[in-house]
């Protein structure tokens, strides 16, 4: 929860900096205290070593176990245990010094002390020191002056000099103070912009006031979208200053009693507090967002900054860390909708967050235990009538949910990195699989597979290796496998996955543009991709008889890709009247559920093996509309490849 701070008032004058994180002061509290214990022992042969006897020294030193047997109760709470600890400190000092003899150099001993409770990084050890050391040396120096001094000086005037070592223990005090607070100041602000840091902002969230009626606070998490670009393009020169400039700005917008603090990278975190509510806070976001809209100008390079922001507003129930979380999950939202924008926090997208967190951890369950299987859908040439490929479709036999397709998954193995291993696992299974077949039926044309690849793996560098491994260990050939690709995984990092592709089709394989016309379908792009083939996307097809349109988008994509030298395949066909009009327009192959279900390679076999084999979808092109049943011949889409 959110800690309430308005009733621990403190003079102006006293130091309050960072709280300690309960384990790291425990943590602390401990090592002092066992100090405190140190020093009873250690008293205690030195009162011998002095010729006093074993009563009294023992008397002197009940002084320092009392306090110290306080300090380790841990229902006391902070201040109490660890004043209880500063105290026997401190009067650990005083005991040298009495059994010393008033020896000047015993007096040192409260120096020591003295930087040993900055540990505590709290006043209130420094102001215990001040008034007993005032306190103990003008009462014992006036009633016992020798047991406190050894000068004559101070013996005649034991409240004078009371005051000076008062003096000096203040000035030390101060000493430790500014230190503390200065090497805090440092620890608790970012380098570069100068702004409070991520502790800094999290103790400032945990001393947040609570909230009044009509009035709360509210965190926006704020992310620059396009930093890594400007900082790729023109270097961390470049890209620190225009962190520095996005900074200011952003200060200029927020009234004095809110917070603008940088989280690393090109994060930032701003409290606002005091304000009416969710509207609020949503307008404040909005003006800071449209700060971003002007370019900011560096050295002679001028640079556009667009930010996503989450918005999520403070209660009593929410811990400051859970706070910060939240303004993440609703920028990261804000970002998912297309970034440049501000969304606020709901409940379910932490629900979400969580359950992908689950989900990551199972999925590398799976894969450590093999839990996925590939299911193969047929590809049909629509000339020939028959299986000539098929497209390997992944899923996951849960141990407790059962069979789930990839819509249920894929989006998390993307996320986690984990897309990676797995399409390995993908490429190889798959090459194993149609290396069989093929093998079963060596007189037959060879049957292809189709394997899809994320944007992820074409970024990894091992995918040219493993796709290597898998043809050398199967014994494929490389014609054999046709790796496709979506055109918004090339586009967005062409210039890194371009090297790639290239490597790929020079081992042999085929190359094949997915979802195409869904993309950006640039002419200049398609022309430099080294890919073979093309896929028109489903939602042409799925709307070919109801919209006239679409029959002429597929026919001009077909018309284009075979001016580019390029086969075309169909996804989505569903109905006799769609696969006759694909193969009027010369689709070169097409593939769907009414052609063939993704079904496991046991399944398939027989429809792709012997030479004798009915062909796949033959009579598909006398079936009428209707087929048994009364049913239409369109097959549901509702499972998810």
């Amino acid at each position: 929860m959110l800690r309430k701070v308005q009733g621990s008032r403190r003079p102006w004058f006293l130091p309050e900096g960072r709280r300690l994180p309960d384990e790291v002061w425990a943590q602390r509290h401990r090592g002092l205290t066992f100090l405190l214990w140190l020093h009873i022992p250690a008293l205690l042969g030195f009162a011998l070593f002095r010729g006093y006897d074993a009563s009294s020294a023992f008397a002197q030193l009940t002084l320092l176990a009392i306090p110290a047997c306080i300090a380790l109760i841990p229902r006391l709470g902070r201040n109490t245990r660890s004043a209880a600890t500063s105290i026997g400190l401190v009067v650990a000092a005083s005991v040298l010094v009495h059994l010393s003899g008033g020896s000047i150099e015993a007096h040192f001993q409260f120096f020591v002390i003295l930087a040993f409770l900055t540990l505590y990084q709290a006043w209130l050890p420094f102001l215990l020191a001040l008034l007993y050391v005032v306190g103990e040396h003008g009462i014992v120096g006036a009633i016992d002056p020798r047991a406190v001094y050894n000068n004559p000086a101070d013996i005649a005037h034991p409240w004078k000099w009371a005051a000076i070592h008062g003096g000096f223990v203040l000035a030390a005090s101060f000493a430790n103070l500014l230190s503390w607070r200065l090497t805090e100041q440092e620890a608790l602000h970012d380098g570069l912009t100068g702004l409070p840091n991520r502790a800094s902002l999290l103790d400032a969230l945990e001393k947040m006031p609570p909230s009044r009626p009509h009035r709360t606070s509210a965190v926006l998490f704020v992310d620059l979208d396009n930093f890594k670009d400007a900082n790729d393009a023109f270097g961390h020169d470049v890209g620190d200053a225009l962190l520095i400039a996005l900074a200011h700005r952003l200060q200029r917008q927020l009234r004095p009693g809110d917070m603008l603090a940088r989280l690393g990278g090109d994060e930032f975190a701003i409290v606002l507090n005091d304000i009416g509510g969710l509207d609020d806070a949503k307008t404040a976001a909005e003006r800071l967002l449209n700060a971003f809209e002007e370019p900011v100008r560096i050295g002679e390079i001028t640079l556009g900054a667009y930010a996503s922001m989450g918005i999520a507003l403070a209660d009593e129930s929410t811990s400051g860390a859970d706070l910060l979380r939240n303004a993440d999950l609703a920028m990261y939202e804000a970002k998912r909708d297309g970034g440049a924008r501000v969304a606020t926090y709901r409940p379910t997208l932490h629900t979400a967050a969580v359950r992908r967190t689950e989900l990551e951890a199972e999925l590398r369950i799976a894969l450590a235990e093999d839990q996925f299987v590939l299911h193969y859908q047929p590809i049909v040439d629509l000339g020939s009538r028959r299986v000539v490929g098929t497209e390997a479709l992944i899923r996951w036999q849960h141990p407790t949910a059962g069979l789930l397709a990839p819509g249920e998954f894929i989006t998390a193995a993307e996320q986690s990195g984990l897309i990676v291993p797995l399409g390995a696992w993908v490429i190889r299974t798959a090459c194993k699989q149609t290396a069989a077949w093929q093998k079963s039926d060596p007189d037959g044309a060879p049957i292809t597979v189709a394997v899809n690849l994320s944007p992820r793996q074409l970024l990894d560098r091992t995918l040219v290796a493993t796709v290597a491994e898998a043809l050398h260990d199967s014994g494929l050939d490389p014609s054999s496998l046709c790796l496709e690709i979506t055109e918004g995984s090339v586009i967005k990092d062409f210039d890194a996955t371009m090297p790639t592709l290239n490597a790929l089709r020079t081992l042999g394989v085929s190359l094949a543009l997915d979802d195409f016309g869904t993309g950006y379908s640039s002419l200049s792009y398609l022309k430099q991709l080294p890919v073979t083939s093309v896929k028109i996307d489903r939602s042409f097809v799925g709307d070919l008889e109801a919209n006239a349109s679409n029959g002429q988008i597929i026919l001009a994509i077909i018309e284009l890709a075979h001016a580019l030298g390029l086969s075309v395949t169909a996804e989505g066909a569903e109905t006799v009247q769609q696969i006759a009009a694909l193969k009027a327009m010369r689709s070169d192959m097409a593939q769907g559920y009414l052609l063939g279900r993704p079904v496991p390679p046991a399944d398939l076999g027989p429809a792709i093996l012997g030479s004798d084999a009915q062909p796949l979808g033959s009579c598909l092109f006398e079936l009428p509309t209707q087929v048994a049943g009364g049913h239409d011949a369109a097959v549901s889409t509702n499972e998810q490849e």
